[in-house]
């Protein structure tokens, strides 16, 4: 089997850091993500030392800018690009520039990522999108800040727009990149966002994990153009109607691209 390069955000914890470690078991080069600089420094030594870890802020475009820089600089190759980074229920569910966080982390940020990141990616990469059971009609004056939403109305628009914006990339990106993919990993696991949105201890997290590496790993994964895998199912399956819309996947995208750090 060959190794590979897999760049997994929000891997400090959750199922970003039961996937982490499963694929990092299996021989694989892992580049974990997280905020914390002591929490990222522990899960490096776990892995023996010989995985990279990168600090980055995702709630603030600037410093996912300046995280693109540094993999830049570093001139990484990756393989698989994993845009699990997502926050459900915070305390303070706005930036600092009049942004809803839910949508920066679960929505823009992936977004930015990969554009940032594609010069780093080749014809056989896969970006992999964690979306969710969880998906309402998008809101683009939420999107832009202008409206404020609940937790779980904020949460679920942002997953959708994450969806829609898998397929339209898949289908519209000049990029020659093999699979973009959106998944839901399966609904209410053991995560820590689960357990302080709903109060409950879920599911066994290593269901989103195991789905993870096989979409990561497996062959039949390959050549995936956009497509929503749910695994509440175990199939590949119509998410949302929004979903493989591309004139309101455009939309969401020309309002992202409106709130993104000048070059």
């Amino acid at each position: 089997m060959t190794h590979k390069t897999i760049l997994i955000t929000g891997s400090t914890d959750g199922i970003g850091l039961e996937t982490a470690k499963l694929l990092a078991s299996k021989g694989h080069k892992v580049l974990v993500h997280g905020r914390d600089p002591k929490k990222l420094e522990e899960i490096k030594q776990s892995f023996g030392g010989k995985t990279l870890g990168y600090i980055s802020d995702f709630s603030n475009l600037d410093d996912i800018k300046t995280f693109a820089e540094i993999l830049t600089a570093q001139n990484i190759k990756i393989d698989v690009l994993i845009n699990n980074a997502g926050v459900y229920k915070t305390a303070n569910p706005i930036t600092q520039k009049g942004l809803d966080v839910r949508f920066v982390v679960n929505t823009i940020a992936p977004y930015y990522l990969t554009k940032l990141l594609t010069p780093l990616l080749h014809t056989t990469s896969r970006v992999i999108n964690l979306s969710s059971a969880a998906q309402a009609t998008v809101n683009i004056d939420a999107l832009m800040g202008r409206v404020h939403l609940a937790d779980g109305d904020a949460y679920a628009q942002s997953k959708l727009a994450l969806t829609m914006i898998t397929f339209y990339m898949a289908q519209r990106s000049k990029t020659k990149i093999s699979s973009f993919i959106a998944v839901n990993p399966a609904s209410l696991l053991g995560t820590k966002m689960v357990k302080e949105g709903y109060g409950i201890n879920g599911k066994d997290i290593s269901i989103g994990s195991g789905i993870l590496a096989r979409i990561a790993l497996d062959a039949t994964f390959s050549n995936i153009k956009g497509d929503y895998f749910d695994n509440d199912i175990g199939r590949f399956s119509p998410s949302h109607p929004d979903g493989d819309d591309l004139q309101r996947a455009e939309e969401v995208i020309t309002a992202i691209e409106s709130l993104l750090p000048k070059s």
